[in-house]
């Protein structure tokens, strides 16, 4: 008998919260009771195999509650939303590039492109991108400037235009306002802060 109670406790999985300290013979019913009512299924022990660690089992409403709390902890990263609407001051700035830089590198269109906005959000120039283009003795009238809309050098500008006009990549002529072309040397431009050159463009504020 005592042979039958030691085999019945080395089947029996520890688990937390109860002691197997006594000599009194274990019995299996009882044992399956008291885990079912903890929420612990009782593992079955198969001859020549492993046993199995007991599973907790939760219920619709706690795993609910698992499931926000991991949710709550993760991260929420906020995206900015992309203003990609076809209006006339994009398509005015689109011509600038196109006019102005066509002939550059992207970060050389991108640089007239943030001038542009930075005329556009400075107090000394008109508050919209058209008004800046049109601007006497600055750009020149749009209006008047048609080039292909169907070659890759008006997708580029395109995606210039976007991307200054959201703000996305970061400044690469700080706050200038103004540019020429490196190969002149205009005298308007002597007494003012020169911010950087980028290829064929030199920039001032």
């Amino acid at each position: 008998m005592a042979a039958v109670a030691a085999v019945a406790v080395a089947t029996l999985p520890m688990a937390t919260g109860f002691a197997f300290g006594s000599e009194d013979t274990v019995l299996d019913d009882v044992d399956g009771e008291l885990l079912a009512a903890s929420g612990i299924e009782s593992p079955v022990a198969v001859p020549g195999s492993e046993i199995l660690e007991p599973v907790i089992q939760l219920d619709d409403e706690a795993a609910t509650i698992a499931e926000e709390a991991v949710e709550a902890e993760a991260p929420v990263t906020e995206v900015a939303a992309i203003d990609d609407t076809v209006d006339a001051d994009l398509i005015c700035l689109v011509k600038i590039v196109r006019h102005e830089a066509a002939n550059q590198s992207m970060t050389g269109q991108l640089a007239v492109a943030q001038l542009v906005m930075n005329r556009v959000e400075s107090p000394r120039f008109p508050n919209s991108i058209c008004a800046v283009a049109h601007q006497r003795g600055q750009f020149f009238n749009t209006n008047a400037y048609n080039p292909s809309r169907n070659d890759q050098r008006w997708e580029n500008a395109m995606e210039v235009a976007l991307d200054a006009r959201n703000g996305i990549s970061d400044p690469v002529v700080g706050e200038a306002v103004f540019y020429h072309a490196a190969y002149v040397t205009p005298r308007f431009h002597r007494s003012r802060p020169r911010v950087t050159q980028i290829e064929d463009h030199i920039f001032y504020r």
